[in-house]
């Protein structure tokens, strides 16, 4: 056994990758949560249904191709926590393992079928630099690892840092986006199938602005789709 595969494994033995779900050590059978909490998690299924409740909030602002989320999101939840961590706490890479996920589960149908380009929802410079990293960017990097569909990260640029969507009221959330991206190469876009992703979908004021703003800079000449990690719960209630 070479020198590598021995430190990796007295690193496991020592150090042993857990759970972030549950807390369980993972199995080499495991991916990046156990088997159990992969089974029970609470998918949405949205991306099996065409014309789904999240498809349904863009209907009359602007037109898109499809739009699902992997998971429900509810306070309280372990995945709640895990998002959080992926947000806040570094843990990037729990962002780039779950977009794998996310791809892997929805290539089992046409979600990914004619789509050209990912695009993850931009952050401001400033939030970036403070938080050293965009997690969007991460969960797209994890979607074209396993679809091979190519990324953009210089695509859209966002214009101010706004404060977080999750902390405002419904009406509010529109007047603090209306001017909020602006795209920095619109011929690269035109023509194109264009996959926006992001963490969670809550009101989703901030994903039909953003698409709202390749249609027009691209002059109607553009797809749009939708995936996010996680929706809110209240989207079932709405």
């Amino acid at each position: 056994m070479s020198l590598s595969p021995l430190l990796c494994s007295l690193k496991q033995l020592l150090f042993p990758t857990t759970c972030p779900i549950c807390g369980k050590v993972l199995q080499e059978v495991d991916d990046f949560v156990c088997l159990h909490c992969s089974i029970a998690a609470p998918f949405t299924q949205l991306w099996r249904t065409r014309n789904n409740i999240m498809e349904a909030r863009f209907d009359g602002v602007v037109p898109i191709e499809r739009a699902a989320a992997l998971l429900w999101f509810s306070s309280g939840s372990a995945w709640r926590a895990v998002i959080h961590d992926f947000k806040y706490n570094s843990h990037w890479y729990y962002a780039e393992n779950l977009g794998r996920w996310l791809a892997s589960v929805f290539a089992e149908g046409d979600f990914f079928e004619g789509i050209d380009m990912i695009i993850p929802v931009p952050l401001h410079w400033s939030r970036r630099f403070t938080r050293g990293y965009n997690q969007s960017e991460h969960i797209a990097a994890g979607i074209s690892h396993v679809t091979s569909i190519p990324y953009n990260f210089k695509a859209i640029r966002r214009n101010r840092n706004n404060p977080p969507q999750a902390k405002r009221k419904f009406y509010q959330r529109w007047d603090n986006i209306s001017t909020l991206f602006s795209i920095t190469h619109p011929e690269k876009l035109v023509g194109r199938h264009i996959l926006l992703v992001d963490d969670v979908f809550t009101s989703g004021a901030t994903l039909i602005t953003l698409a709202r703003t390749i249609v027009k800079a691209c002059n109607g000449d553009v797809k749009i789709s939708i995936a996010t990690f996680a929706a809110s719960q209240h989207l079932r209630s709405e």
